[in-house]
């Protein structure tokens, strides 16, 4: 739009149902409330300043198309207040097993986009469940329930937020120590690097490989690349506690626009460091995602041509949203071979960067398979009070086929465990640390 949204007049004091998320967006003067809703009632999720939290894409008499500061684009149609007054009316905290239980399958029936993918026949979860509702004594055999059919997805975009005071601490067996991913990563660093650099308290690190004309970049989660703090911090609850204040000062659309800004600054410095290299190392092993803006505005750094490299749909309770396509443009053009590194922790916006990948042919895939969940969180809550939340968002690759619930495969394949402690100790042997996936590419890469 031309205009600011502050003159948008005809926007002013409407109310819209978003498709496929089962939310309202309630627009008083320049401010917002956002619902989510079902028929037993609908509890706010967010409310704010509009323009600092939306982008309006598209208007029309009854469509409304926003952006929220990621890729995906949400539509809503023109409702009436009568609408969004009738579904508060019903807005009473209700501590019934029977109908949170109901609320919460159909929440899942009207939403989740992968019951196939998972294996679900959810008709007989319902089949089955409905009459364990009875016998229930306690909130907590409710959220044990819940519980038992989440796991049977498998699917780390679906958690249950349940208090913790009917919740049971888990009875399992001690494990060997795990090292964390930034042991890992400071390990790598330290080994593999003639001088390793640091951003953002090891956001991202970076250098060039001993004896070898090969770049190395370990990228540890796809947020927080945002340039608030200048001076070299290595104290992590230090800098966390200073970057969230300075985070937390901008609205959410900022928030969004510093993060990207934050690649731009960062990765012009690694690209001049890494410029000699031949090749170059992109270590997401231990990337379990962020914002899918960042994501791809990495990629867009490694790619030699602009492309259609996916595209998205949502699920809505009578099929789904009108496919948006995706489309990159290089940052700076590139034709580098790249191994790009992958296990089964890399997830959600780190696999849409390997996603992202699959349309250039400089890219060269070692590792494990990726984790197989791409589409965000949608949160909702139940009539108790509870949250959750679950997949709703499809992503495809130019030929429409998902990787949902199975991962992108790797070119070669390391077999990594599937459980983090192990994956995690099985870079050290009597805690002396060696990578065997580096090693394979050190022996094989001429200097």
């Amino acid at each position: 739009m031309s205009s600011s949204f502050s003159q948008e007049k005809e926007i002013k004091n409407t109310i819209w149902e978003q498709e496929g998320y089962d939310r309202i967006l309630k627009i008083k003067d320049t401010t917002y409330t956002y619902y989510n809703f079902d028929k037993y009632g609908c509890s706010i999720l967010v409310q704010g300043d509009f323009e600092g939290r939306f982008k309006v894409i598209d208007y029309k008499k009854n469509l409304l198309v926003v952006n929220p500061g990621g890729i995906v684009e949400y539509r809503f149609k023109k409702i009436n207040k009568v609408t969004l007054e009738g579904i508060s009316s019903k807005n009473k905290k209700d501590n019934s097993f029977d109908i949170n239980f109901n609320s919460f399958w159909e929440t899942f029936s009207r939403n989740y986009g992968f019951f196939e993918k998972r294996g679900i026949d959810w008709e007989e979860v319902y089949k089955v469940y409905l009459p364990k509702i009875n016998s229930l004594n306690s909130s907590q055999d409710f959220g044990k329930l819940l519980k038992e059919i989440v796991d049977k997805f498998n699917d780390g975009h679906i958690r249950l937020d349940i208090p913790e005071l009917i919740q049971q601490p888990p009875k399992t067996k001690r494990e060997k120590r795990t090292y964390s991913k930034n042991q890992i990563l400071d390990s790598i660093s330290e080994k593999y690097l003639v001088t390793p650099f640091n951003y953002n308290n090891g956001l991202i690190r970076w250098g060039v490989i001993k004896n070898r004309n090969i770049g190395y970049i370990g990228i540890r989660d796809m947020n927080g690349f945002s340039n608030y703090i200048t001076n070299n911090i290595d104290n992590t609850i230090t800098f966390d506690s200073l970057y969230k204040v300075k985070e937390q000062s901008y609205q959410p659309l900022e928030q969004f626009k510093n993060e990207t800004l934050g690649v731009e600054f960062i990765m012009d410095k690694i690209l001049k460091d890494l410029n000699e290299t031949s090749s170059i190392i992109i270590d997401l092993r231990f990337n379990g995602g962020g914002y899918e803006t960042v994501s791809l505005k990495l990629l867009s750094y490694f790619i030699k041509n602009g492309k259609h490299i996916f595209s998205v749909k949502t699920k809505t309770p009578n099929g789904f949203t009108p496919v948006q396509k995706y489309h990159i443009k290089p940052s700076k053009k590139s034709d580098k071979k790249i191994y790009l590194l992958s296990s089964p922790f890399s997830s959600s916006s780190t696999e849409i960067f390997v996603l992202g990948s699959l349309r250039f042919n400089n890219f060269k895939r070692l590792g494990s398979k990726t984790n197989g969940i791409f589409s965000e969180l949608l949160w909702k809550q139940l009539p108790n009070g509870w949250e959750y939340s679950l997949s709703n968002e499809v992503y495809m690759d130019t030929k429409n086929k998902t990787y949902e619930g199975e991962g992108i495969e790797v070119d070669i394949n390391f077999e990594y465990p599937q459980n983090k402690n192990l994956f995690y100790n099985s870079f050290f042997t009597s805690n002396k640390f060696s990578d065997k996936l580096i090693n394979q590419i050190i022996e094989n890469e001429l200097p």
